[in-house]
């Protein structure tokens, strides 16, 4: 079936990315470069995962729950608190006999069901983890969150997937980012015992585990060497909740964060039957191109086989010789292959460190609501304003990246005020198309209105512009300036509509903004639009938005505050709770923010701005810069436009 029907010039609206996007290699660029943008990327992973001064100071605390022997080395099943309420389960296998400090090779698993303590054809933890005890190593295999009969507390399916994602994507809460502290805190209950040598640390995982390897490596420098297998792709970032988290792909990929890893030893392991296949030719040379920056190329190797998605006896051997390398023997040239022993492994039964899915402790954590308590705890404190600047990803455009697709004659709006002109514009470097009705004001002294609303579609707007209310009415005549944009996502079309339902599609927030980050975007460009084409100083204008409008619109103006010379807010904030995941999921759906401190981190951006908000909570008020006069009243469109003038 064809169609003449012509697509909407936003071309925003059309923008989909998901897991299997492809992403270009990193442009590594120089050393210096490279060092400087790669503590913007580390900063930038720790605030997707969550992970703030408050979870870092949370201190391990681990229990040995069994301890036994087997075929000469020592296993023991350990249960150690991340978080409060929060456990993992794992096995330390180590050899019986200890004369000196023991280096350490963390063992996280990728997606197979109790892969921690079941000997697989092609994932065998139990064999990756005590042929390692065999070689002399001390050797931790951990489970992944919900991955056996032990560690059940939460749904490995969950947050960022089901009814909870809105709130988990405003606080910044994923499987990724527990996950990723689970790794953070396991190395740091054993670094705290005296046979682990910190110095000596690696880590190696298949698949997801291989996730958590290049990840954890990624943010924690006491992992000296890393080998991640069958993972690090271009074309593919990890399909799983715990392997995505709000904002963690808009603008990086897996290899920007492995490069965080360099100039540390790392073997990469791939294979032809999946999404590994172009290793060789893509994702290894572009690793190795950073470790040729720092000259280190003996530092980055490959193994690749003629297999499907594995890690078998050949990749876990070839990762052996590598550990025995850069861990035992100090980097030397690189050794015959390390063999694996025929000793059997552990039974499961033994390996299992509860016989309960829960651990049996009085404050574990066993309904979700607990989890969202706990870290909403851990995030009460405001998060820095370059970390609030980075959640919001918005800037102001520059002034030549304005783009006006068109208008009237300039002379013609500029000789009457008899009504409202249209003007379609947007930014050159999103390929953005806004419209908006305006009247520039009459003289150089008159301010700018600029009116924010959740609109009923075009229609709707184009009804309230062609006949103005009387307040604006009013304004208009008494020589204001006034602005009336129709925001991304407020024509009512099929494809706004269609851009909504892609939006709240499974993992959405890693890879692309939401609705509401691009009307905060349509914001600021329609400032700047009104700066650099009707002659309006950001400072002169009025931003007002009434209760649908006015939480993003909020966040919005104190980003702008920090930026320029910004004028007054005048707005309606909706009269909820602004402690509430659900308010901002609403209201002002950005992912990360409230976990960021919310209204008190966007304080950190307003600084002194003034304004009246309408529709704040008593109990809120003291969120808000003092500069700001709140009430609790809900106000109108007509008490809003009056509240400008006083």
């Amino acid at each position: 079936m064809s169609t003449d029907q012509m697509l909407d010039a936003d071309a925003r609206l059309y923008e989909f990315r998901n897991y299997q996007s492809t992403m270009a290699p990193p442009d590594w660029g120089t050393l210096a470069a490279w060092k400087k943008q790669r503590q913007q990327i580390r900063r930038h992973l720790l605030l997707c995962a969550g992970l703030n001064a408050q979870t870092a100071a949370f201190r391990a605390r681990g229990r040995v729950v069994d301890r036994y022997e087997h075929e000469g080395l020592v296993v023991e099943n350990l249960c150690i608190e991340t978080l409060p309420g929060l456990y993992l389960t794992g096995n330390l296998y180590r050899p019986k006999k200890v004369t000196s400090r023991l280096p350490l090779i963390l063992h996280p698993h990728g997606h197979a069901m109790n892969a921690r303590t079941t000997p697989l054809d092609d994932y065998s933890v139990p064999h990756r983890a005590m042929n390692s005890a065999l070689l002399g190593f001390a050797s931790f295999a951990y489970s992944m969150i919900g991955y056996d009969d032990d560690t059940r507390q939460i749904s490995h399916r969950s947050l960022l997937s089901g009814p909870e994602k809105g709130a988990a994507n405003t606080l910044g809460l994923s499987l990724f980012g527990l996950q990723l502290n689970n790794s953070i805190k396991a190395l740091d209950y054993l670094l705290s015992r005296k046979e682990i040598d910190p110095e000596r640390v690696g880590c190696t995982g298949e698949s997801g585990g291989g996730t958590q390897t290049y990840f954890l490596a990624a943010v924690d420098e006491r992992v000296k060497v890393a080998a991640p297998a069958v993972m690090l792709s271009g074309h593919m970032q990890g399909g799983c909740v715990c392997e995505n988290a709000p904002g963690l792909h808009l603008e990086y990929s897996n290899l920007h964060y492995a490069g965080l890893i360099a100039p540390r030893p790392m073997l990469l392991l791939g294979c032809t039957g999946d999404w590994t296949h172009h290793m060789r030719e893509r994702e290894l040379p572009a690793m190795r191109q950073l470790y040729d920056l720092y000259k280190r190329p003996v530092s980055i190797d490959g193994f690749y086989q003629d297999e499907g998605h594995n890690y078998n006896r050949r990749a876990r051997e070839a990762v052996y010789s590598w550990m025995v390398r850069w861990l035992m023997k100090g980097g030397a040239k690189p050794t015959a292959r390390v063999g694996e022993t025929e000793t059997p492994v552990p039974a499961r039964k033994r390996l299992l460190v509860f016989d309960k899915p829960i651990p049996p402790y009085k404050d574990a954590i066993r309904r979700p609501k607990q989890l969202f308590d706990m870290w909403q705890d851990l995030h009460r404190k405001p998060a820095s304003s370059a970390d609030v600047t980075d959640v919001l990803q918005v800037e102001l455009p520059e002034k030549k990246d304005i783009l006006i697709r068109s208008q009237p004659a300039r002379h013609q709006y500029r000789g009457s005020r008899s009504g409202l002109y249209s003007i379609t514009y947007g930014r050159f470097s999103q390929d953005s198309s806004i419209q908006a009705r305006f009247l520039p004001p009459a003289t150089k002294a008159n301010r700018t209105l600029v009116l924010l609303r959740q609109w009923a579609g075009k229609d709707a707007w184009a009804a309230f512009c062609g006949k103005p209310s009387a307040p604006v009415r009013k304004l208009m005549d008494d020589g204001w300036g006034v602005v009336i944009p129709l925001l991304f996502g407020q024509q009512g079309s099929a494809p706004a509509e269609e851009f909504d339902r892609k939006a709240d599609t499974y993992l959405a927030t890693t890879y692309g903004k939401t609705t509401h980050m691009h009307q905060a975007d349509d914001i600021l460009t329609t400032v700047r639009m009104a700066q650099v084409e009707i002659g309006v100083q950001p400072d002169s204008m009025t931003l007002i938005a009434d209760g649908n409008m006015g939480l993003i619109t909020y966040a919005v103006w104190s980003f702008l505050h920090s930026q320029t010379q910004a004028g007054p807010l005048v707005a309606d904030l909706g009269g909820g709770d602004l402690r509430a995941p659900a308010t901002w999921a609403k209201r002002a759906y950005v992912p990360l923010l409230l976990g960021s401190g919310g209204i008190a981190g966007l304080a950190q951006l307003a600084g002194k701005g003034t304004g009246r908000l309408f529709g704040v909570r008593p109990v809120d008020r003291p969120l808000f810069p003092k500069t700001l006069r709140t009430s609790p009243k809900r106000a109108s469109l007509a008490q809003l436009l009056a509240a400008t003038q006083k």
